[in-house]
């Protein structure tokens, strides 16, 4: 557990999380300033912290996290009038 606290974010780091984050909310449609997007980023640093510190693996953990597939089927659903 310590070493989550520990997570370092420098340019590299912040760059994985940055694309990960704006590859999700682009495939559903979420600005910036919506308030999924902000849960979206802090369930992206947790993942991050928890070890998927590489892209691709911090994007598969996105695409399985249950919170994050909630908000996308949401998000989904508004595009249909839903």
């Amino acid at each position: 557990m310590p070493s989550f606290f520990e997570t370092t974010f420098g340019p590299p780091e912040l760059e994985i999380i940055d694309v990960a984050l704006k590859s999700w909310r682009n495939r559903y449609g979420l600005t910036k300033d919506d308030p999924d997007a902000l849960i979206a980023a802090e369930i992206c640093l947790n993942l991050f912290r928890e070890g998927h510190n590489t892209l691709p693996e911090l994007v598969q953990a996105m695409d399985g996290h249950r919170g994050l597939a909630d908000i996308a089927m949401v998000h989904d659903l508004s595009e249909f009038g839903n």
